[in-house]
């Protein structure tokens, strides 16, 4: 059998043998040379004249070296050999392994890591070139929302609690209800439990609700109010008032002036006959439903002044004097405190509005006459942030009770097609809610709730818009102006209206332009 081929380390170790032995034989000569050094003698002189041998002089024969049975050899002539002066030997260098080799290549290790270095640092710059584009992406992305948010107040933050809030509005779409025949307006409804009226109701909201200034939606009112100066309107008896309903955000002008709102006044009137068929004082809705409706759809007076005496167990008459006169008037006044205790302050709503035909009063008589001329009494006043506060309270389901605020938002709904308020139809009844006030202004395609009201001494109206677009807007704007010449102007509400609703979409004046 073949022996088997020996391995790189038992060859290494035959190779260290091998030069180990020739280490010894080198030291072995190194050992006679030096031996042989000390065995040479000094030569004798030469003679200076040739041909002169010296005394006692014999013939010498040469012995060589290594001349066997030489033991003496003690006169040796150098120059009969030269000596050969070995270098002192190196040590050798013990080979390494191959996997040893590559360590000791600095340059292959420099290379190397240089190498993976370099990839390192690519990896690092492409993931910092990707943070960067990243954070400039967002960046953009926030300046283009904020320059959108700052034309278009509808597509501010919504806060979570504006979100819950806005769980709670009319469904849409939103329409008004069917006229009832005349017939249903006839009887006058008495309470069906009269003694709980000598309980003083109040209002059930009794702190205006959480709304921030905002700067935005003052820019919209300050563009309103150059508008109407712009027609040389008086601003003085002016008052306007702006909700985002989506942000919960609010601006205005002058809106605590109170002003005489007309038959605005009717929607606090629709408040309190709901809170009074909640709390058992009158029959439910089937019984009133009627005059509300032409109430608030009509705005009837002559139903409003039947919902008046029921609510508060009152009635137009002759002149009453002394203590009768306290009491009637003190439960006329119940229409104003039940909203003042809750926070409306100044307010008064206990006036009836004008003509009522089945009294056949056109201006105010008898005992309504001795309130209407009493200097301890006011006349009817709100304020635009009362009238705007009263209808957002309604929209967002917190007047009276959720399912009252609902009934009541769909008294006040109107249909904003041309071919429903064109012509003055019977719906109307000589009163048209939408030609000249804020909802002819607006697209058909909105849910619109509003109650308006104008004598010849102004013009005033509270409306919610909302557009049916998922980012649409959606706010409450009311506007008071007590002056013939709001009252003149029938474009000027429409104009106002167009106005803001451009500027809560997100369109600015070039652009509408």
């Amino acid at each position: 059998m073949q022996e088997r081929s020996q391995s790189p380390y038992q060859q290494l170790a035959d190779l260290e043998d091998k030069l180990r032995r020739a280490n010894e034989h080198i030291q072995r000569l190194k050992q006679e040379n030096s031996k042989l050094q000390q065995n040479v003698v000094s030569f004798s002189p030469k003679p200076a004249i040739t041909g002169l041998k010296p005394e006692n002089s014999k013939p010498q024969r040469q012995v060589s070296l290594f001349e066997p049975g030489n033991k003496t050899q003690s006169r040796m002539k150098a120059d009969d050999f030269s000596l050969v002066r070995l270098e002192k030997a190196t040590p050798r260098r013990r080979r390494r392994s191959s996997r040893y080799r590559d360590l000791e290549n600095t340059s292959y290790l420099r290379k190397r890591r240089t190498r993976k270095g370099w990839r390192k640092s690519y990896q690092l710059r492409i993931a910092a070139l990707f943070l960067a584009a990243v954070t400039v992406v967002w960046i953009i992305i926030w300046a283009v929302s904020s320059v959108v948010q700052l034309f278009n107040p509808s597509t501010a933050r919504v806060t979570q609690q504006n979100k819950e809030l806005l769980k709670q509005l009319p469904t849409t779409p939103l329409l008004p209800p069917d006229i009832p025949p005349r017939t249903n307006a006839i009887a006058l409804p008495t309470p069906i439990n009269p003694s709980l009226q000598e309980t003083q109701l109040v209002y059930n909201v009794t702190t205006p609700p959480d709304l921030k200034p905002s700067q935005q939606l003052q820019g919209i009112v300050d563009e309103m109010v150059q508008l109407i100066q712009s027609k040389r309107l008086p601003t003085q008896p002016l008052s306007i008032t702006l909700i985002n309903v989506k942000t919960g955000e609010t601006a205005g002008f002058q809106q605590n002036t109170l002003i005489y709102p007309a038959s605005v006044v009717k929607m606090f009137w629709m408040v309190n006959v709901f809170a009074e068929m909640r709390r058992g004082i009158l029959p439910n809705e089937p019984v009133y439903g009627a005059d509300l409706n032409r109430m608030i759809q009509q705005s009837s007076n002559d139903a409003a002044s039947r919902l008046v005496d029921a609510v508060t167990s009152t009635d137009s008459g002759y002149i009453l004097r002394g203590e009768k006169y306290d009491k009637w008037a003190s439960k006329r006044r119940q229409l104003s405190e039940f909203f003042s205790k809750a926070g409306y302050e100044g307010i008064a709503i206990h006036q009836k509005t004008y003509p009522i035909s089945y009294l056949r009063h056109e201006t105010p008589e008898g005992r309504d006459m001795q309130m209407w001329s009493d200097p301890r009494e006011l006349r009817n006043q709100i304020s635009s942030e009362h009238a705007a506060r009263l209808m957002y309270e309604i929209v967002t389901g917190k007047a009276v009770s959720p399912e009252a605020s609902t009934k009541m938002v769909q008294f006040l709904a109107r249909d904003l097609r041309l071919s429903a308020w064109r012509e003055n139809t019977a719906r109307f009844a000589g009163f048209n809610p939408v030609r000249g006030f804020l909802g002819q202004g607006l697209p058909a395609e909105l849910d619109f709730a509003s109650k308006a009201g104008s004598t010849e001494t102004g013009r005033h109206e509270v409306a919610f818009v909302r557009s049916r677009e998922e980012d649409g807007p959606i706010y409450i704007v009311a506007i008071l102006g007590a002056d013939e010449g709001y009252f003149n102007d029938w474009q000027l509400f429409p104009t106002l209206s167009r106005l803001v609703f451009d500027r809560m979409s997100g369109k600015t004046p070039e652009q509408q332009q």
